[in-house]
């Protein structure tokens, strides 16, 4: 089960760690800036939360796009194929949502997709590798967790939160 391995982080090449982890940065840094005053108004990193995470929803279903190209014709790649863009649409429509609305769906495509990921890897584990699918893991929840996070801060600020 991928929350047991996510722990041992020796089997993901560093190639991918790092790059990985550096693409939180802003995940937590406009979580933060949307609760704490550091010098940016709270509603630009709101939007600035918002957009990054529908940036990081559409790489993430772009990568079923790839997957599918290299895989045989039949069913499966064309449900690929198909999927691949929905992540970006979810992106794209928590953009035109109110805010708290739109963090949700952020979390909710996020999760989906990691989950999707989770029987892709099932299916083709030559292809969505273990060490990939830690690395999947490690960051969704740490992108989800910082959305989270900016979700609370605007509950917070418009005096939803108790």
């Amino acid at each position: 089960m991928p929350f047991k391995t996510v722990t041992n982080l020796r089997g993901i090449p560093l190639a991918a760690l790092l790059p990985g982890l550096m693409g939180l940065i802003p995940f937590w840094f406009f979580a933060v800036a949307s609760n704490h005053d550091i010098g940016l108004d709270p509603i630009t990193a709101l939007l600035a939360l918002l957009g990054y995470g529908a940036v990081i929803l559409s790489f993430v279903g772009a990568i079923w796009w790839g997957i599918a190209a290299h895989t045989e014709s039949g069913t499966r790649r064309n449900a690929m194929f198909l999927w691949s863009v929905f992540p970006a649409l979810i992106g794209w429509f928590a953009m035109v949502v109110t805010p708290d609305v739109g963090l949700i769906m952020l979390m909710a495509g996020l999760g989906l997709q990691w989950l999707l990921d989770l029987m892709l890897h099932k299916r083709m584990p030559l292809v969505v590798t273990t060490w990939m699918l830690q690395l999947r893991t490690l960051l969704t929840v740490g992108a989800c967790t910082a959305l989270v996070y900016g979700w609370y801060g605007l509950r917070h600020a418009i005096g939803l939160a108790n």
